[in-house]
């Protein structure tokens, strides 16, 4: 059940639409993918994104501050205008941030990353080529030691648990403990349409977090149902979307808003009113 009590806006997603460098099999852009394919909006600046000054309008608003650029059927490092997109965000107040796969970085896109004034979030699942490609579709994995090394001081990681990559999940963690990431975000999948399909994964998670809970130690709890544990030094959140209690504002860059947390029931819900 998805826990629908929520906290004030601590921060609003821009989701940008258009065609990505990676085909995650758990992409939550996938359980909607039909309505998503039919936009793509990497090759429009983004003064002509449709509502996309009223959305920030609104964020000032209810003073949300940290504004993430992020992708639901694309990854935001492919925008070309990623560095003008990022200062006129910051110019207005908002500290802006990104998630990307980090597929397409390289020192040019790293030196835009350090311009950002929050966090610069990068989904690491594996670092075996194998597992990447059953993961992604892509087989071939940053240089992360590189990238995280010169990303700036603001750097967290996302690890997606699935039925592929659970049993290297120490693995990645103990190499990331050598980086300067500042926190790891263990993440179950989510889905609104293909529960059945992703039930392997979200046991895998589930497994994980089993195991996790009684061996290390947890050092607090924040929002609901969101636990951080101490592994190999590093600060490791465990994150089940459905039922963690923090909230965000979505922007669609085909210019849909929504209120909801939940992405796929704000933008279905939202879309018809643009």
């Amino acid at each position: 059940m998805k826990n629908r009590q929520r906290d004030d806006y601590s921060f609003a997603n821009i989701n940008m639409l258009g065609k990505c460098n990676a085909n995650c099999y758990f992409c939550l852009g996938k359980d909607i993918e039909e309505q998503l394919s039919r936009h793509n909006q990497m090759s429009t600046f983004f003064g002509n994104w449709k509502n996309f000054h009223k959305f920030l309008d609104i964020c000032l608003e209810r003073e949300i501050r940290n504004v993430y650029l992020t992708g639901q059927n694309t990854d935001p490092s492919l925008y070309p205008c990623l560095q003008e997109l990022i200062d006129w965000i910051q110019k207005l107040g908002f500290n802006c941030g990104i998630r990307t796969n980090g597929l397409k970085v390289d020192e040019n896109l790293l030196e835009v990353f350090k311009t950002c004034k929050a966090s610069v979030g990068y989904s690491i699942h594996t670092l075996s080529p194998i597992t990447q490609k059953m993961m992604i579709g892509v087989s071939r994995i940053p240089d992360w030691e590189y990238i995280l090394n010169n990303s700036g001081s603001n750097v967290r990681a996302q690890v997606v648990v699935t039925r592929c990559n659970e049993h290297e999940f120490f693995d990645v963690v103990k190499f990331l403990s050598t980086t300067p990431v500042k926190y790891i975000q263990a993440r179950r999948v989510s889905t609104d349409t293909r529960l059945k399909e992703l039930s392997p994964d979200i046991a895998a998670y589930e497994r994980l977090y089993t195991l996790v809970s009684r061996v290390f130690p947890m050092t607090r709890k924040f929002f609901t149902d969101a636990e951080e544990y101490e592994i190999y030094g590093k600060k490791v959140v465990f994150w089940r979307t459905v039922k963690t209690s923090v909230n965000s504002m979505n922007y669609f860059s085909d210019g849909t808003i929504s209120d909801e947390y939940f992405v796929v029931e704000g933008y279905l819900k939202n879309q018809q009113n643009i």
